[in-house]
């Protein structure tokens, strides 16, 4: 069995069908390609992405909540919560659980409104989901997680880790989501 794990861990990616199992084989590239063996059509998509916009108010104004990253990509860059849209979740949905996974800030997936919708480079849609305003009091208290630092507050656009992050956050603050 470790033979055949370990056989299958060297396979460089898409190079097999994912509903057979057979190679592609030779001189089978780009999407969309059919599989040689059972004529399954597969399609390259683009990965969905969640992102809360969760806007707070201060004696400073208005901010936004950010986090600082401790996994990879962008270890120890600021962005805003956010992550992969789980298979068969609703987009909302998946807004509320990031924002709350990497802040401890609960939300409901009703009051969520797509703010802005993204591609970028690399092959991913950034769903940008702009939660109620809330008064920055009453958050709880900031505190490291599986994936962040913890969060604090943006008052004014600035350079994010993701540069969608960064066109969210200037969005924002210009008022393009109000």
């Amino acid at each position: 069995m470790s033979e055949t794990l370990h056989s299958t861990s060297n396979s460089a990616r898409d190079s097999h069908c994912s509903s057979c199992g057979a190679p592609y084989g030779e001189g089978v590239d780009g999407w969309p390609r059919t599989c040689p063996a059972c004529a399954t059509v597969a399609y390259r998509n683009p990965l969905p992405v969640a992102v809360a916009l969760q806007p707070v108010y201060d004696t400073k104004g208005t901010a936004l909540v950010v986090i600082t990253r401790t996994i990879a990509p962008a270890r120890g860059g600021i962005a805003l919560p956010g992550g992969y849209i789980d298979d068969r979740e609703d987009w909302r949905q998946a807004v509320v659980r990031e924002l709350r996974e990497e802040t401890g800030i609960d939300a409901a997936a009703r009051e969520v409104r797509l703010a802005d919708a993204m591609s970028s480079p690399d092959g991913h849609l950034l769903l940008f989901g702009l939660l109620p305003e809330r008064p920055a009091d009453r958050l709880p208290a900031t505190a490291p997680t599986d994936e962040t630092e913890g969060w604090h507050l943006l008052h004014r656009p600035e350079e994010l880790a993701f540069p969608l992050h960064t066109l969210a956050v200037r969005g924002f603050f210009e008022g393009r989501y109000i």
